[in-house]
């Protein structure tokens, strides 16, 4: 029954948040038979809590345009604690940190926007759509004949320190607040083809709200992930090892700023995404993801202007940590 438990927990572990592209990823760490990008819509089962922390270390290319301001590297920390409030209905609140360097100016750094998400949870069985029930959040994705999907939101408010907080005129980019709120909506389905192997889609859309006459470019993006287990064993102290691929599209809208488009904001880019998930049940449920982000395609909109864009970064690497309680 433990072990059987420790395989239901780790798949129920996926909370679908959204990744911020000025401010870093904030999706939390999944369990086995999930990906860590793509976001998947099983909900927590009622009275579970999940405590987890995701790293993302952000490596730019540097140009001899941009200098002598090019910006270096940009590490986001995010720590999450989410909750079963129904079979169907989980809620997360996500403390962000980030420091985001710069080759002459040094760096900045600080809390971030405080998010606020839920998912609402359903499944398909062939003859209907239901809510997910206890049962629902009680099974792993491997070869199962439902159907899981989820609506999913969320919104930020503007704790995070913006250009007065750093003590002058800062690049909004660089600053670790965004200084107003905003909002995330979005859809993501999956479903286990094999006995191990699962495929997952997701879509989310984002919106930034204007400050002081500044307003980020909203953001969409698509992600398809498969999941395959790579390795599984109860008995062993690391108790399954998947293997992820995942393919990341990102569009990017215009910065606004004084009423009209941002030069040098805003493109398209795709990203492929492979990486690993290790499964500790002995370890109060622990589940480490590890994952890396590299740039395949890139439309920028003033692509030799855009130093310090997403798509013009040499990686990504990706690191989450959740214990389940």
């Amino acid at each position: 029954m433990k072990k059987i438990a420790g395989v239901i927990i780790f798949s129920v572990l996926s909370f679908p948040l959204t990744a911020l592209a000025h401010h870093g990823g904030v999706s939390l760490p999944f369990g086995p038979g999930t990906p860590i990008e793509t976001s998947t819509p099983l909900t927590l089962p009622e009275g579970g809590l999940v405590l987890s922390t995701r790293v993302e270390q952000v490596e730019w290319r540097q140009f001899q345009f941009a200098e002598p301001t090019n910006r270096t590297s940009f590490t986001f920390l995010n720590t999450a604690l989410s909750y079963g409030i129904k079979p169907y209905l989980t809620g997360s609140i996500i403390l962000p940190y980030s420091i985001k360097r710069e080759e002459s100016f040094g760096s900045n750094s600080g809390i971030g926007d405080i998010r606020f998400s839920g998912i609402l949870g359903f499944n398909y069985d062939g003859q209907g759509i239901g809510l997910n029930s206890q049962k629902e959040t009680a099974v792993s994705l491997e070869g199962k004949k439902k159907v899981f999907f989820s609506f999913y939101g969320g919104f930020t408010i503007p704790t995070g320190r913006t250009h007065e907080g750093l003590g002058g005129e800062v690049d909004p980019t660089m600053q670790p607040g965004f200084g107003s709120p905003s909002f995330t909506m979005g859809f993501n389905a999956s479903r286990g083809l094999l006995r191990s192997l699962s495929l997952i889609f997701d879509t989310s859309y984002d919106i930034f709200t204007k400050r002081d006459n500044f307003k980020f470019g909203n953001e969409w993006r698509i992600n398809l992930a498969g999941v395959y287990e790579l390795n599984g064993n109860p008995e062993k102290f690391i108790s399954r090892i998947d293997g992820i691929l995942e393919l990341n599209f990102l569009n990017l809208a215009r910065d606004w700023q004084g009423g009209e488009g941002r030069t040098a904001t805003g493109g398209n880019v795709l990203y492929l995404s492979p990486g690993f998930r290790f499964a500790f049940p002995k370890l109060q449920n622990a589940n480490l993801g590890l994952l890396i982000k590299i740039p395949i395609f890139k439309r920028l909109n003033e692509q030799n202007q855009q130093q310090g864009s997403e798509g013009l970064e040499k990686y990504r690497i990706i690191g989450t940590l959740s214990f389940y309680f």
